[in-house]
């Protein structure tokens, strides 16, 4: 692509400070690039991810390495999709060298859900782990990145906690039983706020049961939405700010119920449109996306994440609360370096303020 013989322009601004001015809507550099991955990289510091899953120190080592080498926009410590399930009775399997697994979800006959109780954060599964994690991240770190926690979704947590089919029966067989289940993960997920907050990191959830492919709008907004809203709400009461999200999939039809929640960033899968996101949300809330994960990042060459970045940026750079390059969803396990590296590049070349407008729209 003859657009990769540019070189890319250095940055000008530090992460931190990058992030920091995105957030007030001053000027920055560069359009800012979040590369999604965790456990999914575990193989560029040579482990698998048994051992990643279970060592604060792996966690820390793996988001230095990558922020080094990349320089993305942000590091981050997920508990995982599972994790705050597990924290409150589910069970997973963790393959030596794969993504963790829920084996024997804590709930399984609707009748027990009144006996489920919030988690502890201090205590409950791998939770001792991510908060050690993010706390030596945050030092080791500095001044140079924001540092933030990946939760799951309320209703995603729920899916881990009953099974996903359970849950999709049980919303219209037991619908009360089922607003019980979601006010305790709430609460657990706010107890895991305030920890966060105590640590000065930000929240942001991944919450893919929430997609209009698994559930309809109506029963995103009975069962989803408001609790959402309630995590949102407590951050908000905390520091003033708010918490960013991702649902995978389909998500067009509920994109004005999600903005209601007060979340401030969504990432949009690459399943839909940035166009269509920038006019729909734009004027309300930073979108992110969309270079798609499998297709491009994983299966594509450079040319052909270059090309997809282009194409994002192209789409949505000039969104009216500001626009994030990044994929359209977690990064897969093998992705080839190169193709990480041609994301964050395309962020310097097509990105870079003032926008070449030529460059951008150029078919090359």
């Amino acid at each position: 692509m003859k657009g990769y013989r540019l070189k890319p322009k250095k940055d000008q601004m530090t992460s931190m400070e990058r992030m920091t001015a995105f957030a007030k809507g001053e000027d920055i550099d560069r359009i800012p690039c979040s590369i999604s991955t965790g456990e999914t990289m575990v193989s560029f510091i040579g482990i698998d991810t048994k051992e990643y899953y279970y060592s604060a120190e792996r966690m820390v080592e793996l988001e230095l390495a990558l922020y080094e080498r990349f320089g993305a926009d942000g590091v981050k410590i997920s508990t995982s999709l599972r994790g705050v399930s597990e924290a409150m009775g589910s069970k997973l399997h963790y393959p030596d060298n794969g993504l963790q697994l829920l084996e024997t979800p804590a709930i399984k006959n609707v009748k027990d859900i009144v006996n489920l109780i919030p988690l502890n954060p201090e205590k409950g599964g791998r939770l001792p782990i991510v908060f050690k994690a993010l706390k030596m991240l945050k030092g080791k770190i500095g001044n140079k990145a924001k540092v933030g926690l990946g939760l799951t979704g309320p209703f995603s947590t729920a899916a881990s906690l009953v099974g996903t089919e359970n849950l999709l029966k049980w919303i219209i067989k037991y619908p009360k039983d089922i607003h019980i289940l979601m006010e305790i993960v709430t609460e657990s997920n706010n107890r895991l706020i305030e920890r966060a907050v105590e640590l000065g990191v930000g929240v942001g959830f991944s919450d893919p049961v929430s997609s209009t492919n698994v559930i309809g709008v109506k029963h995103f907004n009975e069962f989803s939405a408001p609790y959402i809203k309630k995590n949102v709400d407590r951050m908000k009461e905390l520091t003033g700010g708010s918490i960013s999200i991702h649902i995978c999939g389909k998500s067009k039809d509920i994109w004005e119920s999600v903005m209601n929640t007060g979340i401030s960033s969504f990432s949009i899968d690459n399943e839909e449109d940035l166009g269509d996101a920038k006019e729909i949300m734009g004027n309300r809330i930073t979108i992110s996306g969309n270079v798609p994960p499998v297709d491009v990042m994983r299966l594509g060459t450079v040319e052909d994440v270059l090309k997809s970045a282009k194409q994002c940026i192209r789409k949505a750079y000039d969104s009216n609360k500001g626009f994030v390059l990044s994929a359209g969803c977690q990064i897969p396990m093998n992705t080839p370096i190169e193709n990480i590296q041609a994301l964050v590049d395309a962020a310097r070349i097509y990105g870079h303020y003032p926008i070449n407008e030529e460059l951008l729209l150029s078919e090359e």
